[in-house]
């Protein structure tokens, strides 16, 4: 069974590898600390470092590392949604407390009770491929009810990574894993023409590529592809023509993909408004025997009305 946030883990599983952890910050954080992160010190976190939030953050990554030898943590949420969360500031305010908290709870009672102590820096970085473009406050200040009547409250910004503002051909030149998933990513509605242009393009500079971060690309690919077809063989195909680089041969694979995705996207369609007519006769006094003979439903879409309604009787 295919999961609904395949697209927030198909990053995950691009961003959990150092390599393409240190490009995404080098290609898209601008700020100057990002040139001092001792990449040697770089560590993902462990799934359970803030347990109580975990199953929320499924999809998100922590980072330790040091900065210029100090210790930090390096945040980032894969805001990978078609809408934005205008609640982002005080999300972060949760999750940055409970990293702290983690470290606080962890370090011996006579260290962290010394006038030097101090607790790591956290640094949120938020993620976002959402088509509309990203609007909410990035300060927690501006979260709050007149947070600028008093100086000394609490705020922070997080630093912001949205694919609606990065170039396509800068995305292209860069010849790395994380770079070619987010301008394929991009092609939302520019139709099969635009996304051969891009795969194209990826292909023809795959030898600039390091061999291992091409064959992250094409993982991710395959990931998403499967996603939207349902099929795995659909996925392999894609994936196999693109390391072929084969051009002809990749627009063929690349065309029936996108047909076969837009006719299961409209099947799913019809199916979706077959329960919801078999709902509506239910809704007008019909029983679900007499819905089903209406509408000639399968077994499996009974199944999906009686879930829907709310009934549990079997037909008999």
């Amino acid at each position: 069974m295919v999961k609904e946030n395949y697209h927030d883990k198909g990053y995950k599983l691009l961003l959990s590898k150092k390599r393409n952890f240190i490009k995404f910050l080098r290609r898209f954080v601008k700020d100057d600390w990002v040139r001092h992160i001792d990449e040697r010190s770089l560590r993902l976190c462990d799934k359970g470092f803030i347990d109580p939030f975990f199953k929320e953050l499924e999809s998100d990554l922590i980072y330790s590392a040091k900065i210029d030898g100090r210790d930090v943590y390096l945040y980032i949420l894969t805001e990978l949604q078609s809408s934005v969360d205008f609640t982002m500031p005080f999300r972060l305010f949760k999750y940055i407390a409970a990293i702290l908290m983690r470290v606080f709870n962890d370090t011996p009672a006579n260290e962290r009770e010394r006038a030097g102590f101090r607790l790591p820096l956290v640094i949120p970085i938020v993620f976002y491929n959402g088509r509309d473009k990203w609007f909410a406050t990035r300060n927690f200040r501006d979260y709050l009810q007149d947070g600028n009547l008093y100086k000394g409250v609490i705020d922070f910004e997080y630093t912001l990574v949205d694919s609606n503002l990065l170039d396509e051909e800068y995305l292209l030149n860069n010849r790395d894993a994380i770079s070619a998933a987010i301008a394929v990513d991009k092609v939302q509605a520019g139709g099969p023409e635009h996304l051969y242009n891009i795969l194209k393009a990826i292909v023809s500079s795959k030898t600039e590529f390091d061999p291992s971060e091409f064959e992250d690309f094409t993982t991710w690919l395959k990931h998403t592809i499967e996603h939207r077809t349902g099929y795995e063989a659909e996925a392999e195909m894609v994936v196999e023509l693109i390391d072929k680089g084969d051009d002809v041969m990749m627009r063929t694979g690349i065309d029936g993909f996108i047909d076969y995705a837009e006719a299961k996207g409209e099947a799913k369609g019809i199916a979706k408004g077959i329960i919801e007519s078999a709902i509506l006769l239910l809704n007008k006094g019909k029983s679900i025997q007499e819905a089903a003979d209406l509408l000639d439903l399968s077994d499996s879409q009974i199944e999906q009305v009686k879930i829907n309604a709310g009934l549990t009787a079997q037909l008999v």
